[in-house]
């Protein structure tokens, strides 16, 4: 059985946010997922991990995109309303948590983190993550929320990979250990 990776796959914008101030995301909308590759990049997944922002944010589409796959929401406050089904509130220690995703058996597929700065930057700082992908978008926001945060500044990703896109985004692939 392969490893299951801890990977970070996020789209930021040329001058590195990830949503506008209000957390709007509109400025993605002129780019396809699938000349990505989205659809295969979501099949080796089995469990997200989501930041409660983040969770809250997808909640308010029309449709929750990531099907049944498991998704832990890290939050201290319980989960409420129509949540999808295999979604639970995780408010632990993340390095627990790692280890007991790690080593279930059961489960199958990568873990996807899922979330801002904040979710981003802890899995950066305890050393918790495998491989990061940013897809850099060619858009200048001049502000809104950034992608890391200061404590994130302690990483040591290794670039294994880039590539280019004709509609001009830049996909960069890291391992982080």
């Amino acid at each position: 059985m392969k490893k299951k990776l801890f990977r970070i796959y996020v789209a930021a914008s040329l001058d590195g946010y990830i949503a506008r101030p209000s957390g709007a995301v509109d400025w993605l909308e002129d780019y396809d997922p699938a000349e990505f590759d989205f659809d295969g990049f979501l099949s080796q997944i089995g469990t997200l991990i989501i930041g409660r922002k983040t969770f809250d944010q997808v909640m308010a589409f029309d449709d929750w995109p990531y099907g049944e796959r498991r998704t832990i929401v890290l939050t201290s406050h319980p989960l409420t309303g129509d949540i999808p089904e295999n979604t639970t509130a995780y408010g632990g220690s993340l390095i627990e948590l790692v280890t007991q995703l790690r080593d279930d058996k059961s489960s199958q597929g990568d873990i996807w983190i899922v979330g801002g700065a904040s979710v981003v930057t802890q899995f950066l700082f305890a050393g918790l993550a495998d491989r990061m992908e940013i897809f850099v978008i060619p858009v200048i926001l001049g502000e809104g929320l950034p992608l890391f945060g200061k404590d994130a500044a302690q990483a040591t990703p290794k670039l294994v990979s880039s590539g280019h896109y004709t509609s001009g985004v830049v996909r960069m692939e890291y391992n982080l250990r």
